[in-house]
């Protein structure tokens, strides 16, 4: 018999401003959510939603979460947009959006502020937590350690965040759950780290994992950049990128990156889109209800077809830390390389 692959599916619950806004921020995208909470309860789902601030302080969209999480089988995360976060001593400019480029003292503050928000409105703290813009470095998974967490799900592997406003590099991050110990660089880890941290699921529609760590350097310099190879690549169907997201990958492009992750010994999954794609107009993946319409049979397809294809068992972010987290010793993980575009 298969053995069952975990799936987690997370999602991010924030502001309807997909541009970063400080001001004239509102959330009503949230009233969507009760739609996607019946799906889920319909195929088995246990989705973690990740809560930024600007939702945690409306009562109403508590309400809302809170009544997500009634049945029992959802987790409320920690999501952190620095950007609209208190306090508010930085500069609004796009390199203070990634969180990994503020003082250490100030993401810790920020972090603070988010989760007293989330135990007001929710009632408890979070035990996980990502990073907004997936800005997670060294200097955030201390602060995240400091402040209680053992959970963090923000690393992008195969990605590279360094031209998006001087964000972080996840290349080489391991394709499985993996611990930290918030001293070091996020993609290595470390045996026996008291922060486990769960991968998104990203890769590649061809080649070998250890083909594309190979490759990464030559993709990543400057003159391969310029001439754009790799979108080139993909447009001539050579290869291409794959991010397990309904918002901007095909179910068939899911299917076949869920299956060679699982091919090659990877038995986790990890899907993840943005709470506010579920209201059309508000991202460049859901500008009409039509297109609304279609994530919603993506995701339903997906998580069908994925059933046909192995056994699942849906897990929240924090059920699949605690059961795929590598005992003390054990530093094997898969690995992976290569940059990609910013939101």
């Amino acid at each position: 018999m298969t053995e069952p692959v975990t799936l987690v599916v997370s999602i991010d619950v924030e502001e309807d401003n997909w541009k970063g806004a400080r001001t004239g921020v509102t959330v009503e995208n949230v009233r969507q959510l009760p739609r996607l909470d019946r799906l889920f309860e319909r195929l088995g789902v246990r989705p973690t939603y990740f809560t930024t601030y600007q939702v945690a302080i409306h009562p109403w969209a508590v309400r809302v979460l809170q009544e997500t999480r009634a049945r029992g089988t959802a987790e409320i995360g920690a999501h952190l947009h620095p950007w609209n976060t208190p306090p508010i001593e930085e500069a609004f400019v796009p390199r203070n959006t990634m969180l990994v480029n503020l003082p250490a003292r100030l993401q810790a503050a920020k972090i603070d502020t988010l989760n007293d928000a989330l135990r007001t409105g929710m009632g408890h703290r979070p035990l996980a937590f990502r990073a907004g813009r997936w800005a997670f470095g060294p200097s955030t998974a201390a602060a995240l350690l400091t402040r209680g967490y053992r959970v963090d799900s923000s690393v992008t592997p195969f990605v590279s965040w360094e031209d998006c406003d001087d964000g972080p590099t996840h290349i080489g991050a391991p394709l499985h759950v993996y611990r930290l110990d918030g001293q070091g660089d996020v993609r290595n880890p470390v045996s026996g780290g008291p922060l486990i941290e769960v991968p998104l699921s990203w890769g590649y529609n061809r080649g070998s994992w250890s083909s594309w760590t190979r490759l990464q350097p030559l993709l990543q310099r400057p003159v391969v950049r310029r001439l754009r190879l790799a979108g080139i690549a993909a447009r001539l169907r050579l290869f291409r990128r794959i991010c397990l997201s309904p918002e901007s990958s095909s179910v068939a492009d899911m299917l076949t990156l869920s299956r060679r992750l699982t091919d090659q010994g990877v038995r986790y999954l990890h899907i993840s889109w943005h709470s506010v794609s579920l209201k059309p107009g508000l991202t460049p993946y859901t500008a009409t209800t039509a297109d609304v319409e279609r994530l919603y049979a993506a995701i339903e397809s997906y998580i069908d077809r994925l059933a046909a294809m192995v056994p699942i068992r849906f897990r929240t972010v924090s059920e699949a830390a605690e059961i795929l987290a590598p005992p003390a010793g054990d530093l094997k993980a898969t690995r992976s390389g290569h940059p990609t575009a910013c939101r």
